[in-house]
């Protein structure tokens, strides 16, 4: 009789040797569970800062922008709110195009500014043609490692110092990641 119990009590501790093996199993996938879960949500977290960070960096560079002495309309000492003027424009692309190719001192000044971003300026009214150089001016292009962007559309008034005439347009500033 005493050696059917000291069997019966060695059976009743391995069932709970089992029992606590199979407990401590469950509770180390609960806990790498909850930690895959908890850094899947920090990592949209983080994409969703970055893009807001983006996005400031977009609305910070067209506000930059908007006040260049290098594209603002000016006449006589006086200058205009949210007015470009269209041949400084088209000097200050070719300018920038040209030192691009060179990689002088004025492309590293002008990409400490813009980045990696593509700015381009589109004459919406009298003239939609989209015709570079014409009504389609693009100022800055400098495309990031990847193709995601954050776009931002500023309305701007141009001026055409030759005809003294004004046209309605849009600065269309997009940033790279």
């Amino acid at each position: 009789m005493r050696k059917n119990n000291k069997t019966t009590v060695a059976k009743k501790a391995e069932l709970q040797m089992t029992e606590t093996i199979f407990v401590v199993f469950i509770i180390i996938i609960i806990i790498v569970l909850s930690v895959v879960f908890y850094s899947k949500f920090q990592e949209v977290s983080i994409k969703e800062k970055q893009r807001q960070l983006r996005n400031a960096r977009v609305v910070e560079i067209a506000h930059r922008l908007s006040f260049w002495p290098e594209l603002e309309c000016s006449e006589i000492g006086t200058s205009e709110f949210m007015c470009l003027d269209i041949t400084k424009l088209m000097v200050l692309g070719s300018f920038i195009n040209q030192t691009k190719q060179d990689n002088s001192y004025s492309f590293n000044y002008y990409f400490d500014l813009l980045r990696n971003s593509k700015i381009s300026v589109v004459e919406i009214y009298p003239s939609d043609s989209r015709t570079l150089g014409t009504d389609y001016w693009i100022l800055w292009e400098n495309a990031g490692k990847t193709k995601t962007a954050d776009m931002v559309r500023v309305p701007v008034s141009l001026y055409n110092p030759l005809t003294k005439a004004y046209a309605l347009g849009v600065m269309e500033l997009q940033v790279y990641e």
